[in-house]
């Protein structure tokens, strides 16, 4: 019987062991927490976890491991992942299963392919980052059930995937009852290893501690080895392994199984591992330097056939091994017990037959769908062709899982394969020119831009135009997207136009419509929307013609903002429309985002609010459920809010940012956010508030070219002047956003800015004419688009109090707004012209009748800035806001104002302030007002006047 050659129970690491409880006891409370244990090779940071891990499950927490493998070359994406979730649908029951898997299963393909099946692939960064969202959604709702603990082991071998989704998940998990392990030896990590710097960075944020191993003390060293042989040893021998394992647990174990005679560790550390193999029958032997060579997870069907032993033979040594503890067993597999003696075991095999053993693995594993396996073991045989065939089918395969530098590494791995490889074009099934283009589409996924850029025009220059038209336009198109999403927009057209040249004339093909739609999808994010539509018309028909139902959703959608823009707007959102349903029943997730984007953005803008804040608030959840929370959700989040600001929906805005708060979306997808809740802190007088928001959006204004994003960042720059009384500034605003727009066929914002500029102008005492002929000449080029016609009277009304104030001009402005259902602008707009009424000396009941509903609407809104200003109007024109008649019975006039205030929760100060009286004749008024109305206090007083209206 062999001996035991570790012991029972973890020594030391009480503080380690004490740390990681309590993050289990955060994650009760509903925390997340992030941990990295951290240490040399063999010190015990798997022992650690594996004692913590045990102690979690008997306290009900469900614990998922996996660990990344030492593949090189053929390292699988998301691997721990993969290994991790593996059991998820032996942890949970049929309904939890389905509940923590959401919405988008088969999306969810890349992390758990048993149960999900193949994903569907995108090829662009847009894709992965919604795996990553879908896959924090699953950790959330998995940790909702009950708390959840992730171990991720030996992230010194991450795959570049497995690194990126650690890192979104360390960023964005912060209330989800999860913990999060994750074990590296810190030898194998340099500066510039990836995981160094997310290390680093989650460390710096506070979203991550780091749990760093040292080895034990020689009480400790003492009390392990008494664990291993059950009796305490000498001192003399304790001190030797102390001294030459340094206190690294693992070395201790193999020093003492080793024996007395074993040599110095640091010396010879390959010699002390393999003294116990040695010592074993020639059949274990085998075994394990198999094993070595399988890596983690070899079965016994696989070890069997590497090894060719018989079945009896086979099962004896592998039950030796695992007694002696060289093999542990890992699921259905079996696995060397340590990283170090499995590399011991390799080193220890002489070429021929380290080649030999990679070929029988190759061999076996030839029709078990594992390609980058495969390719490993074919490429270390020293087998090319197999090799080469085996990579580009791994790169398939991580595209698939969206794993675009696993893919990109495949690629390069069969490019530099392929000029030894005689019949290359055959065994892979494309030529050359082809694997160059696939390799420089997942450069471009991966935003490696010079490598794609390189790999594209490669590959064009081994293609003749004239025999292949069809093959050299398409790579022209894949040149324009990446330059496109290098951000070159003018060197992305510029290929375009060299893919349509290249194309037959009045030819229906697939690449015509594809070009095309880019073509047009080019032209309107540069709000050139007249070649936009007729690039997408072109496309549309093509796209039927040739069956490519992908291409025409993604042009329709492109030629219903078009439209929209160019004053067309029933004909736009019947496209739109169209576009989603075909996005819909085709299950097309991105054009769906898209598209209620779009469609939401194109209800705005024809003055259709309430139905842009239903397909909107529509588009954010089903967004935020297909994981688009990131892109698409905070777009059509952005849509909604502008609605719900418009319609004095600001309760509703106000829940919209709660849901949206916790996702983490870049500053480019958040912008329309941002914007929106600007515009409502300064509706509400919340100057600071405003000021803070906008400041966020200041930077990427700074360096966009979007001409909405920068014109819209004006705009409310410009608000936000007029609020802290700075004309100048906002003139100034108005300036640059007008020469932003003057001459592009992006007009919406045009008479907003100059009705801003016209109410400064105003308190400037400047000329309204230059301003007012180009907000004339902005409506001129518009049709049917309502809100810039509300914005153009108000705009004309402004300008009249320059000149002599009318009352009629704002009535007129008044109307459009009413007209919209826009509260706010209608109050102004009454505000307004009371003013007018009262400095033409007009009628003072109509004045006071405007300035009633005005107060009424800004007092429900919430409006203070609009409420002060309309206050301070009735107080110089000595205008009551409250009938004498229309308050509760017994009180005067006065009393009945004084009341009214109070129901909106002012303070005796805040009353007197509004009306111009001292705080203690507010007092006296407020005691009558109980008196007569036989009430305790104010609330009750508040009440009753609310009840009576």
């Amino acid at each position: 019987m062999a001996r035991r050659v570790s012991c029972p129970t973890l020594i030391g690491r009480t503080a380690e062991l004490a740390r990681l409880d309590a993050a289990l006891a955060q994650a009760r409370d509903g925390s997340s927490v992030l941990l990295f244990v951290s240490g040399d090779a063999g010190i015990g940071k798997s022992r650690l976890v594996e004692t913590f891990t045990a102690r979690a499950r008997e306290n009900d927490a469900i614990v998922f491991s996996g660990a990344c493998l030492d593949l090189a070359e053929g390292a699988a994406p998301y691997a721990p992942f993969v290994a991790a979730l593996r059991p998820l649908a032996d942890e949970l029951s049929g309904d939890e299963l389905a509940h923590v898997l959401g919405e988008a299963r088969q999306e969810l393909g890349a992390l758990l392919p048993e149960l999900c099946g193949s994903p569907t692939s995108r090829r662009d960064r847009t894709e992965r980052g919604r795996l990553y969202e879908l896959a924090l959604g699953l950790f959330r709702r998995m940790a909702a059930l009950r708390p959840a603990v992730l171990v991720l082991e030996d992230l010194h071998w991450t795959d570049p995937a497995s690194a990126d989704l650690l890192a979104m998940l360390g960023a964005n998990l912060r209330h989800a009852g999860l913990v999060i392990i994750g074990t590296y030896r810190s030898d194998e990590v340099p500066r510039d290893h990836p995981l160094h710097n997310i290390v680093l960075e989650l460390e710096r944020s506070g979203r991550a501690e780091r749990v760093e191993l040292t080895g034990l003390s020689v009480d400790e060293v003492t009390a392990q080895v008494t664990g291993i042989l059950g009796t305490e040893p000498a001192t003399r021998q304790t001190r030797s392994l102390f001294d030459r394992s340094d206190g690294n647990p693992f070395f201790v174990e193999e020093l003492l199984a080793a024996g007395p005679t074993s040599t110095g560790l640091t010396a010879s550390l390959r010699d002390v591992l393999l003294t116990r193999v040695e010592r074993l029958a020639p059949a274990t032997k085998q075994v394990l330097r198999a094993v070595a060579i399988i890596g983690r997870g070899g079965d016994e069907e696989l070890i069997g056939t590497v090894t060719e032993l018989p079945a009896g033979e086979l099962e004896a040594a592998l039950q030796e091994a695992v007694s002696h503890r060289l093999l542990v067993v890992t699921g259905d597999g079996y696995d060397v017990r340590h990283a170090l003696l499995r590399e011991a075991l390799q080193a220890d095999l002489l070429p021929g037959r380290r080649n030999r053993l990679h070929l029988a693995v190759a061999e076996a594993l030839a029709d078990k769908n594992v390609p980058a396996e495969s390719a490993r073991h074919w490429h270390a045989a020293g087998h090319r062709p197999e090799a080469l065939a085996g990579f580009v089918a791994a790169a398939v395969a991580a595209q698939t899982s969206n794993a675009w530098a696993v893919a990109l590494a495949h690629y390069e791995r069969a490019l530099r394969l392929w000029p030894d490889v005689a019949d290359a074009e055959s065994r892979c099934g494309l030529d050359h020119a082809e694997l160059q283009r696939c390799a420089a589409e997942v450069a471009m996924a991966e935003g490696e831009i010079d490598r794609a850029l390189h790999l594209t025009e490669a590959s064009m220059a081994e293609l003749d135009a004239g025999a292949e038209p069809l093959r050299a336009a398409a790579l022209r198109i894949l040149a324009g997207r990446i330059h496109w999403v290098a951000g070159d927009v003018a060197a992305a057209c510029r290929s375009y136009d060299e893919a349509v040249a290249l194309l037959p004339a009045e030819a229906s093909t697939r690449e015509r419509a594809q070009v095309r739609a880019l073509q047009g999808h080019a032209f309107m994010l540069q709000n050139r929307y007249t070649d936009a539509a007729a690039c997408c018309r072109e496309a549309i028909a093509v796209a039927v013609a040739v069956g490519a139902p992908d291409l025409e959703v993604h042009a329709r959608n492109t030629l219903g903002v078009a439209l929209a823009m160019l004053g067309e707007a029933p004909q736009g959102l019947e496209e739109l429309a169209a576009a989603l349903r075909l996005a819909k029943s085709r299950g097309d997730t991105w054009e769906l985002g898209r598209t209620y984007v779009n469609f939401s953005d194109a209800l705005l803008w024809a003055g259709r609010w309430a139905e842009a804040a239903e397909v909107g608030m529509e588009g954010v959840h089903v967004c935020r459920g297909l994981g688009y929370g990131r892109t698409t959700c905070m777009c059509a989040a952005g849509n909604t809010l502008g609605a719900l600001v418009r319609l004095g929906r600001w309760p509703d805005a106000d829940r919209l940012v709660d849901e949206v708060s916790d996702i983490d979306a870049p500053p480019g997808q958040r912008w329309g956010v941002t914007l929106a809740m600007t515009e409502l802190a300064l509706r509400r007088g919340d100057v600071q508030g405003a000021r803070a928001r906008l400041s966020s959006v200041e930077e990427i204004a700074a360096r966009s070219q979007n001409r909405e994003l920068v014109t819209s960042f004006h705009v409310c720059a410009a608000w936000l002047a007029t609020a802290e009384d700075d004309n100048e500034a906002c003139r100034d605003r108005v300036r640059v956003g007008l020469d932003l727009i003057r001459g592009s066929e992006y007009l919406r914002l045009g008479p907003e800015l100059c009705a801003i500029g016209l109410a400064a102008e105003a308190s400037l005492g400047g000329d309204p004419g230059p301003l007012l002929k180009e907000c004339r000449e902005f409506l001129a080029g518009m049709i049917a688009c309502p809100e810039p016609e509300a914005y153009g009277r108000t705009a004309e009304a402004e300008s009249t109090r320059l000149t002599t104030p009318d009352p009629l001009a704002w009535a007129d402005a008044r109307a459009a707004w009413e007209d919209l259902g826009e509260p706010y602008h209608a109050a102004y707009c009454r505000f307004r012209g009371a003013e007018a009424i009262l400095a033409t000396k007009g009628s003072r009941e109509e004045a006071a009748t405007l300035l009633r509903a005005a107060h009424e609407t800004v007092v429900a809104l919430g409006a203070d800035s609009l409420r002060r200003k309309i206050e301070d109007l009735s107080r110089r024109g000595r205008l009551e806001l409250v009938r004498a008649g229309e308050t509760v019975p017994g009180l005067t006039a006065r009393e009945g104002e004084i009341l009214a205030l109070l129901s909106d929760g002012r303070t005796n100060r805040q009353i007197a302030e509004a009306l111009f009286i001292s705080e203690r004749t507010v007092g006296v008024h407020v005691s009558r007002i109980l008196h007569k109305l036989g009430v305790p206090n104010r609330g009750a007083a508040a009440h009753l006047f609310r009840v009576s209206e």
